[in-house]
């Protein structure tokens, strides 16, 4: 007799609880969403950095000292032409003081470094703070340096390598805190640091000129970061994309095949693309042979 009296309290309980659920998702998902918009941000002031890298490097100029500056008029700029990426729209796209055109290509770096760190966050962290979310950080910042530098330039400075190495020494600390020390994960990444870079080095001496040292280096850090697995998924991404690539300019007849074509710009798409997606795919793979 007193069930139909208790079932209506037990509905309300459940009710009750589902509502809590309910909230504390809400507000784990506002929080993320809050944390990413400063992280993005955050990302874009780092990518302002990244094109004084980006312009000063290949110069050989000092890009810890002297102010930013246009690069048509020389005119110094103040504390408000600095915004990134706001600035940029604000002005139109011109500098404030010689109205000369402002390439795109410092906005685009600048919101690209912020997508990339909020992707960052999104898959390497659970609101917190950890080693392998600044090893990312780290990463992507430097992939964005060696694409636009190489792709003028067609060199990748060392600095930029050596990031992307550091940049996997934190992410398998990270490993190593959540998961305890693995023989088999530290002899995977070894393995990967020489696999693709001792093929390069190897294709390089047999092709005079085919394959630059920076390129070497550069796959030699991605290996450590990403194992010996997906630095192959690395290399066979940004191949296809340096094919795909080769193959549409030479459709619209911008490319002089006798000139040397940078690979490094598909090479940091390449370990960008197996950074993320490596593991899912390679899954993916085997999953269609077992």
């Amino acid at each position: 007799m007193k069930f139909p009296m208790y079932f209506p309290m037990l509905l309300h309980t459940e009710a009750e609880l589902e509502a809590e659920i309910f909230a504390s998702e809400s507000y784990l998902l506002g929080l993320r969403i809050i944390i990413g918009i400063f992280v993005f941000l955050f990302g874009i002031v780092i990518g302002s950095f990244l094109n004084v890298l980006i312009y000063r490097m290949p110069l050989g100029l000092d890009f810890k000292k002297g102010s930013s500056f246009c690069p048509n008029c020389k005119h110094e700029l103040k504390w408000y032409d600095l915004f990134p990426l706001f600035s940029w729209i604000f002005l139109g796209g011109k500098c404030r003081y010689c109205k000369a055109k402002i390439s795109p290509i410092y906005p685009i770096v600048e919101a690209l470094n912020g997508i990339l760190w909020v992707l960052a966050f999104v898959f390497y962290t659970d609101c917190h703070l950890n080693f392998a979310l600044l090893g990312v950080f780290l990463v992507s910042s430097a992939l964005i340096v060696v694409f636009c530098i190489d792709w003028k330039h067609q060199i990748i400075p060392d600095s930029m390598w050596v990031t992307v190495l550091i940049g996997g020494i934190l992410v398998y600390i990270q490993e190593i805190i959540d998961n305890g020390f693995n023989w088999r994960a530290l002899v995977g990444r070894v393995v990967g640091f020489f696999l693709v870079s001792t093929l390069l080095y190897i294709l390089g001496a047999i092709y005079k000129g085919g394959m630059g040292g920076g390129d070497i280096k550069l796959m030699a850090a991605a290996g450590f970061l990403l194992g010996w697995r997906n630095v192959l998924v690395a290399l066979m991404f940004g191949s296809l994309l340096g094919v795909l690539c080769m193959a549409v300019q030479k459709s619209l007849k911008k490319s002089d095949m006798k000139k040397a074509v940078p690979f490094g710009p598909h090479l940091s798409v390449g370990i960008l693309f197996a950074l993320y997606f490596g593991t899912p795919l390679l899954n993916w793979y085997v999953g269609l042979w077992a």
